[in-house]
C-alpha cells in the first residue's frame, strides 16, 4: 500500500512495469521529497519556462495518468520516468536560483540510479570502443548512487552542505514567483506547412485554370454572336 499524494509518489510505486514488491520504504519517501520540491520550484520560483511549456511540463510530469488494462490501477505516463533518467527537464527549465538548481540536480543524479540500467543503455559496440567505457562509468555511478541512498543521512547532509557552501548563491532570484498557467490542451493546433516553390507554382496554375474556366462561357457567347 502506498501512502502520500499520488502526484509525488516514487515512480516505482506507480509504474506498471515494476516487478518488485510494492512496499513503500524510506528511499521512496526521499524520492517523493524530490518530486514535491521539483513541483514547488516549477510553480513558484524563477526559471526560463514560458507559460505554455510550464503548463505542459506540470501536467505531463505530475498529473498525466492512464488505467492499466489488467489491474485497472492508475499509472503515471512516460514523462516523469523519462525526465528522471535524463536531464532534459532541468536543462530546459534553468532555475534562476543557484541553490535550488544545485539541490535538484544533485538529488536527481542520485535518485535516477534507482531506474537507470547501464547494460540496456550502453550496449557494447565493437565499432565504438567508448561504449564500454561509458557503460563501466554508468555501472560505477549506479553503485555509488544506491549506496548513497542507503545512508539515512545522505539527504540531510546534502541540504546542509549546500546551504553552508559559500560558493552557492542562495540570495539571487530567491523571491516567490506566481507563474500564470494556461488551460491545459492535450492537442496543439496543427502547424501549417511551409509552402515550397513547387507548391506555389501549382497554386498559381490552379488559380489561372479556374479563371480560364470562368471566362470560357462568355467567350463562346461572343463568338456565336
Amino acid at each position: 500500500m502506498s501512502l502520500g499524494t499520488w502526484q509525488f509518489l516514487a515512480i516505482r510505486l506507480v509504474d506498471p512495469d515494476t516487478t518488485e514488491a510494492l512496499i513503500q520504504n524510506r528511499i521512496d519517501d526521499v524520492e517523493s521529497f524530490y518530486h514535491l520540491t521539483l513541483w514547488m520550484a516549477l510553480r513558484y520560483t524563477a526559471h526560463e519556462l514560458k507559460s505554455p511549456a510550464l503548463t505542459h511540463a506540470l501536467h505531463e510530469n505530475f498529473d498525466a495518468s492512464y488505467l492499466e488494462f489488467l489491474t485497472g490501477e492508475a499509472c503515471i505516463g512516460t514523462a516523469r520516468p523519462a525526465n528522471m533518467e535524463s536531464n532534459h527537464l532541468l536543462r530546459k527549465t534553468r532555475f534562476a536560483n543557484e541553490g535550488i538548481r544545485t539541490i535538484l540536480q544533485e538529488m536527481k543524479m542520485i535518485l535516477s540510479q534507482r531506474y537507470i540500467a547501464p547494460k540496456n543503455d550502453y550496449e557494447e559496440k565493437k565499432r565504438y570502443p567508448a561504449s564500454r567505457v561509458m557503460r563501466k562509468a554508468a555501472e560505477d555511478m549506479k553503485v555509488q548512487g544506491l549506496q548513497a541512498l542507503e545512508d539515512p543521512k545522505w539527504l540531510p547532509n546534502l541540504l546542509q552542505e549546500s546551504l553552508d557552501d559559500p560558493m552557492i548563491n542562495w540570495e539571487a532570484n530567491k523571491g516567490r514567483v506566481d507563474h500564470v498557467l494556461q488551460k491545459f490542451s492535450r492537442y496543439a493546433k496543427r502547424i501549417p506547412k511551409r509552402k515550397t516553390e513547387s507548391s506555389l507554382q501549382s497554386e498559381e496554375f490552379r488559380k489561372s485554370a479556374r479563371k480560364s474556366r470562368k471566362s470560357t462561357p462568355q467567350d463562346n457567347r461572343s463568338i456565336s454572336n
